[in-house]
This record gives C-alpha cells, structure tokens and sequence, in this order.
C-alpha cells in the first residue's frame, strides 16, 4: 500500500541557519535584559521578583547562546543520504530547546513586571497575556512545530523504503507521534482548566529556567559527542524519533506547569 506521506524534500540546514541567527539575537536580548532590574527603584520593591529575573534571563542567555553554535554546526549538514537523517534528528532535539528559551524570554518579562510596585496594576493586563501565552499557547505552538519537525524524520526514512504504511494509509509512526502531542496538548488543556487548583510556587519560573538550561546543555552535548558516534539509521529511526518528542513534549508540559505557579 502506498503511504500518503511523501519523501523529504525540506531543506533542513538553510533552516537551521535562520535558527542559529534568531537564536543569537534573542540570546542579545537576553543579555541586555539581565541589567532591567539593576538599580530598579519602585514604591513597593519586591526583590524576589528581581532575583528571578535575573535567573531566568541568564538561562536563557547561556542557553540560547549554546543553541546558536549548535544550529550554526546543523546549518552545514548539507550532504545527502545518511547526513539528511541525522540533520533531521538533530532539528528534533535542537528545536525542542530553542522553544523552551524562548518561552523563558516570556518568564523573566513577567517577574520583571512585578516588581513595578505602584505601576504594577498598569501592566496587570499585560501579565495576564504573558501567563496565557507561557502555559497554553505558546506550549501549543511549541508541540506543533515539533510535531513537524518528527514528521521530517519520518519523511525522510519513507525516501529510504524503511517504512510501512498503516490506517489511512499513513505510517504508523505518524500516528504515535500525533498520539504523544495529543497527550500534552490535553495536559496543557487540562491545566489550564484546572488553574485555580495549582498551588502557587514563586520559585517554579527560575526552577524551570534551570532545568531548561540543563536541557539544553544536555542535548547539546548528546548532538555534539553521542550522535556522531551512533548509526545514523539507530538515530534517525522509529525508537529515537518518538523518544524525542516524547521528551519534548514532558519538558513543555512541565513549562507550562511552572508558567502556572509563578503567575
């Protein structure tokens, strides 16, 4: 049976150098906005705010930073065959981490925010779209992109023969990836529903700004050092394409969570 799902014909390395650029200029911004709360003056000062803002933009910095080089080395898989699976594995697990620095960009804003003490109704508005954007749509949209990036893996061994068709005539790899995003997008749904009930926890932001970070290193290191030394077919294969967005979808769930607590 034929699948529906066509060959990869997606250029994975010119987009991974866009990655790399918008990843060293969030990290910029990042940088300077480690300084926002510096000497901030404000009629009711709560310096547990400023303290998180500071961590959460420093681990976004160090993180977005680490990620440009990573999409910069992504950027020069451009050969053919084996090097195209690879590519695509690695847009899994990079992406992932770049998604979860951005949302981080949204959490150090938000502590910032509160520590305009006489203002802070001014920016109340604008705190509540920033929870909603860092616990339910920007999760959302996170899980969506990855979703498609873990096609690319699956489209790419379809151009390789490795594959086999399933219901609807779409493989059956497809069908468990679309089952792990419906799983976290039904947390993310369910969280949100439930948001009255999540206890609050002021620490939970720089909590998952540091675990985000030790995420990041961690696939940067996986990419860097484990992933050359692998079978590109053991990589680009079924158990590591569905582990991946199944990591990636535990890590955006758990943002979200946080994004809850500290709100």
């Amino acid at each position: 049976m034929d699948c529906r799902l066509s060959s990869l014909d997606f250029d994975i390395a010119a987009s991974a150098g866009w990655y790399s650029a918008i990843a060293g200029l969030l990290a910029g911004f990042a940088l300077l906005s480690i300084l926002l709360p510096l000497d901030h003056e404000a009629a009711d000062p709560d310096e547990s705010q400023s303290g998180t803002a500071v961590v959460v933009f420093t681990c976004a910095f160090v993180s977005l930073l680490a990620l440009g080089f990573a999409f910069a080395v992504l950027a020069g898989r451009t050969g053919d065959g084996d090097v195209i699976g690879v590519a695509a594995h690695e847009q899994v697990v990079y992406g992932s981490a770049f998604g979860l620095a951005a949302i981080l960009m949204l959490f150090g804003l938000h502590a910032v925010l509160r520590t305009y003490g006489a203002n802070r109704t001014v920016f109340g508005p604008a705190q509540r779209v920033i929870v909603l954007t860092t616990s339910v749509l920007g999760p959302v949209v996170l899980l969506a992109l990855q979703f498609g990036s873990a096609l690319d893996v699956t489209r790419f061994r379809a151009s390789s023969g490795d594959i086999d068709c399933g219901f609807g005539r779409l493989p059956t790899s497809v069908w468990i990836d679309l089952l792990i995003v419906s799983i976290a997008f039904a947390a993310v749904g369910l969280m949100w529903i439930l948001r009255e009930r999540i206890p609050h926890r002021d620490n939970a932001p720089a909590i998952a700004a540091k675990a985000v970070l030790a995420y990041t290193v961690a696939v940067t290191v996986w990419g860097s050092m484990v992933v050359p030394l692998l079978p590109s077919d053991v990589i680009a294969g079924f158990w590591f394409e569905h582990l991946a967005l199944a990591i990636t979808a535990i890590a955006t769930v758990g943002v979200a969570a946080s994004a809850w607590m500290g709100r």
